[in-house]
């Protein structure tokens, strides 16, 4: 009864005994002649939709081409960059804000030493007890005030290499082998 089921010659479609069938090549199967053109007709349909697909991505790559600053590894970078420019943007605006204080406290600090530099001037004067050696300290006091107003000694910039922007890279993963 094994030997009849492998000598068997059954359409796979219909089901039915056929005295000629035809094989697939493709598929391995056998086919009657009218279920053949439809199994054929399948493969037709199939390979349309093949083309079909084939040709929409086509479409995407040439869409894709014709903006590729909207791409998601692009958008990604520009996210960086707007987010490290406002990081930036963020802390040089708290250093001119720092340095605003530290200045207007400068400035208030070298006021104090002028009026007193003022006042000690003119008692020299009114009393005329002066000589040269006062007179070069009293310019090199006078310098040593616009020095300081110009450039404060206890404050300055240091800057420092960290990660307070992460740096990014690009990565390709295609290997060459050489």
């Amino acid at each position: 009864m094994a030997t009849a089921a492998i000598n068997s010659k059954q359409c796979f479609i219909c089901k039915k005994e056929k005295s000629n069938l035809y094989p697939c090549g493709g598929c391995s199967e056998n086919f009657c002649s009218q279920d053949l053109p439809k199994h054929h007709q399948e493969h037709v349909l199939e390979l349309e939709k093949i083309v079909t697909d084939c040709d929409a991505f086509q479409q995407t790559i040439s869409e894709q081409q014709q903006d590729l600053y909207h791409r998601p590894l692009i958008q990604q970078v520009n996210e960086w960059e707007r987010d490290s420019i406002m990081k930036i943007k963020r802390r040089a605006e708290d250093c001119r804000q720092r340095l605003i204080k530290f200045t207007d406290d400068n400035i208030a600090e070298i006021k104090k030493k002028l009026n007193q530099f003022i006042a000690d001037l003119r008692k020299m004067r009114d009393d005329g007890d002066f000589n040269e050696i006062h007179l070069n300290n009293l310019r090199m006091l006078l310098k040593e005030l616009e020095k300081e107003l110009e450039q404060p000694l206890n404050v300055s910039i240091l800057e420092k290499p960290t990660s307070f922007i992460n740096k990014i890279s690009i990565i390709n993963n295609a290997s060459t082998s050489g």
